[in-house]
């Protein structure tokens, strides 16, 4: 089953290991004080609606207009396949077919530090298609799962974990693979920031820029339903990392962060959960409000 998603953002600048690789190939992540050289770590985005940002903050766009300070980015297009296995588990697979990248650009709490890195939203109406493709999974006893909410007023996010202690992740992960590889843009940006870096082109093609779960990785998915004006507007997921702790010596001292994974070449994107898990927890959010 494929769905077209309303939106997608997979924030690489989240992941230590991937600042530390580009470093290590004589890249300026994020910015040189002294020459002004910079690369920052992009985030991929997929916005069905178009977006508007800071013209600084742009990096790399197909399509857009601007007028010397902000730009507008055209909708895009972004899909994910759901597949159910024989021994009950679900992959989701995103595919950015249409995308941007965006500088983060500076934040109070650093994204080393963030639990989640990577989200995808569901238009609402697809709801019923998805409870009826995970109907033989659902069950009417979710004692094992807990709400949590961010927001206020007229824009609410509900979302669904599994046991006390994994507020921070949702239901548990049991594998995933993101990456700049096989994006066309992310190759094009590297390429440039090469030249401007004084970097070898032929060092990019050992560079490993995706990341994928390892055995120690605390990972989970949080499933979530966002409630605009009193009506469910989206179904969220967000995957999420805790730990293990890493550590990197960058520009300017050392980095200490959250893990997001073992460094790996890949142009696959997937995240693994239980089919069940993802059927309760969707089951639950889904009653938060009667």
């Amino acid at each position: 089953m494929e769905v077209e998603l309303k939106g997608m953002q997979a924030f690489f600048p989240a992941s230590l290991e991937i600042q530390e690789e580009l470093l290590k190939a004589g890249f300026k992540v994020p910015h040189d004080k002294e020459t002004g050289r910079k690369t920052p770590v992009p985030v991929v985005v997929s916005s069905r609606g178009g977006k508007k940002l800071r013209e600084d903050r742009l990096l790399k766009a197909k399509d857009f207009e601007g007028d010397g300070k902000f730009t507008v980015v055209p909708g895009e297009r972004a899909t994910m396949e759901m597949e159910l296995t024989e021994k009950g588990f679900l992959v989701l697979r995103p595919k950015p077919l249409e995308y941007h990248l965006e500088d983060i650009g500076f934040v109070s709490v650093p994204p080393r530090i963030w639990g989640t890195w990577a989200s995808f939203s569901i238009p609402f109406p697809f709801y019923e298609t998805l409870a009826d493709f995970l109907s033989e999974f659902r069950r009417d006893e979710t004692k094992s799962f807990y709400l949590a909410s961010r927001g206020s007023g007229r824009r609410i996010e509900v979302y669904a974990y599994r046991g006390k202690a994994r507020k921070d992740l949702g239901i548990p992960v049991f594998g995933y693979a993101l990456g700049l590889h096989g994006l066309t843009l992310a190759d094009e940006y590297l390429r440039e920031k090469a030249e401007e870096n004084g970097v070898p082109e032929e060092r990019l093609r050992y560079l490993k820029l995706g990341l994928r779960k390892r055995k120690e990785t605390k990972a989970g998915l949080k499933v979530g339903v966002v409630w605009e004006n009193g009506k469910p507007s989206e179904i969220t997921l967000k995957l999420s990392t805790t730990g293990p702790r890493v550590k990197i010596q960058g520009l300017y001292g050392e980095l200490i962060g959250k893990s997001r994974g073992e460094l790996t070449r890949t142009d696959e994107w997937y995240v693994v959960v239980h089919a069940e898990d993802f059927a309760g927890a969707l089951h639950k959010v889904m009653n938060a409000f009667g």
